[in-house]
């Protein structure tokens, strides 16, 4: 059985929004078969959705990608950092966005533009469009027009002559193209790593892959012009401060011997003062005369506590006399005495003591006993001398260790600002040893400057389009037109004013359905 349309009398009342809320479940079969009467307006379309896309590929340029790979070593310039002690770390991220904004810097686009003319190229420039891309540019121009008198003049421009005029052209074409490179180059990191991806995109292939190996030329070179700036930079600051290390090491030096002069403050080859060595010896002759007097008291002591015992026991003392170096003639005395000893008791034995011989003898042996005395006597006083010398000598060491004490202590006090000027001196001497190995190394590494990145990837000639995608694009559009269809089914279902089923009379209408008619009139 056919199902008819019947038209509904505008004037006859609909159902209000609250009846209809009153369904609060989703009726698939409903949108089954609105779906079912609205396919053939979606499925045209996807139709025009599919056309439109080939029309669009049709009049798009194919675009072409060239692809230069750079990579951030760090173990490039190891050479240099052999002979410089600047420490190097390793690029973090920050380090590698910072290289990527250095390639998309205005700077950089700048060098390629100039090496290339690009602002000179046509092809680069004003490069083939799309449809539309071309309609997109018509409105703007068209929108620009309207906002300024002049869709040509630059601002400014009234009242300069024609070369300026020119010029600024040239310069305003000249940013133009600079400012269109940068928006145009792409640079990103490959994954996690440190090599860093440089492409352009063009519908020339050729000239996508000048301005890529320009790109990388440009960017290398930058580098290598960064590295020898910053060692140029440190060495002409070297300089400058080497030669204020020189002349402030040279006047502390001078400082030193200045006040070293002033003070007396000499030393021998072992660094020690003379003052202080001079102490040292005259405390080790103290010691030596101390022990000489010492010697000296006890012998003289000896000696007049013989002469005080008086003359009578100046045998029996003379034992001790006879014991000393210079006691010669004690001996002497003594053997002579005991010879007149012994022959005195002999006479005395065989004549009697009164016997003029034995009165002799003993005459000679009282004479002989007195000169022995005579002798300690005389060694007593030597003894003395040599106890008043030693004791002398003692004291002038004394009064002698006291001034060099003095001496020492004032010169102590002048080595504390010695040592002082000394260490200051050592430490400006250090820091000019330093800095001149420093200058050296700079100069060196100024001579050969090495960079950071290498070339891994070099730019080719690309084979094959990297865009327009034929797949993606007719799959876009085919999605749009389907969608596109789909809000036009929308549209007519929600718009359209008539019933299909019975149910929509019974519902919506609240009447009793009698039935369907069929279709009359062919």
């Amino acid at each position: 059985m056919n199902y008819a349309n019947f038209p509904l009398d505008k004037r006859m009342p609909l159902p209000s929004a609250d009846a209809e809320k009153g369904e609060d479940f989703i009726d698939i079969e409903r949108l089954l078969g609105m779906a079912a009467r609205q396919v053939k307006v979606v499925a045209v379309c996807a139709v025009i959705g599919l056309f439109l896309g080939v029309i669009y590929l049709q009049t798009t340029p194919k675009q072409y990608m060239s692809v230069a790979s750079v990579l951030i070593d760090e173990g490039l310039n190891k050479v240099v950092d052999d002979i410089s002690a600047a420490s190097v770390t390793m690029q973090t991220d920050a380090a590698l966005l910072s290289q990527i904004e250095i390639i998309n810097s205005a700077r950089l686009a700048s060098v390629v533009v100039d090496k290339l003319k690009l602002d000179q190229n046509q092809d680069f420039m004003n490069p083939p469009q799309s449809a539309l891309a071309k309609g997109i540019g018509f409105l703007r121009g068209v929108i620009g027009y309207f906002r300024s008198n002049s869709a040509d003049e630059i601002p400014g421009m009234e009242n300069v002559d024609a070369a300026t005029r020119e010029a600024m052209k040239k310069e305003a074409s000249h940013d133009y193209a600079v400012l269109k490179l940068q928006n145009e180059v792409q640079a990103q990191r490959n994954g996690r790593s440190y090599v860093i991806a440089i492409g352009y995109q063009s519908p020339n292939p050729a000239l996508a892959t000048a301005i890529t190996k320009a790109y990388s030329d440009a960017y290398l070179a930058d580098q290598l012009n960064a590295s020898f700036d910053a060692t140029e930079r440190a060495a002409v600051w070297l300089q400058g401060r080497l030669a204020e290390l020189r002349e402030s090491s040279q006047k502390a030096s001078m400082a030193v011997e200045t006040f070293r002069a002033e003070h007396g403050l000499s030393a021998n080859s072992d660094g020690q003062l003379m003052s202080d060595k001079q102490l040292a010896d005259l405390n080790a002759q103290l010691i030596v005369a101390q022990a000489d007097t010492a010697r000296a008291s006890a012998r003289y002591q000896q000696y007049k506590a013989i002469v005080d015992s008086g003359s009578d026991n100046a045998f029996n003392d003379s034992a001790i006399a006879s014991d000393q170096p210079a006691s010669s003639v004690i001996t002497t005395l003594k053997t002579r005495y005991l010879t007149i000893a012994k022959r005195l008791q002999d006479v005395s034995a065989n004549y009697g003591a009164d016997h003029p011989q034995a009165v002799a003898l003993a005459k000679e042996k009282a004479d002989v006993s007195a000169q022995i005395f005579g002798e300690l006597k005389q060694l007593t006083e030597n003894y003395r001398n040599e106890y008043e010398v030693a004791q002398t000598r003692e004291t002038a060491l004394r009064q002698k260790i006291a001034d060099a004490a003095g001496k020492s202590s004032i010169d102590n006090q002048s080595q504390v600002k010695l040592r002082d000027l000394n260490q200051q001196a050592t430490a400006l001497t250090t820091l000019y040893q330093t800095f001149l190995s420093r200058y050296e190394e700079a100069s060196q590494q100024q001579s050969f400057p090495v960079g950071k990145v290498r070339i891994i990837s070099d730019a080719t000639m690309p084979l094959s389009a990297a865009g327009p995608r034929t797949s993606k694009v007719l799959a876009l559009f085919l999605v749009l037109g389907v969608l596109l269809g789909a809000g036009f089914g929308g549209l007519n279902e929600f718009n359209e004013r008539f019933f299909r089923t019975g149910d929509d009379i019974r519902d919506r209408v609240g009447l009793k359905f009698l039935g369907y008619l069929p279709t009359i009139g062919g």
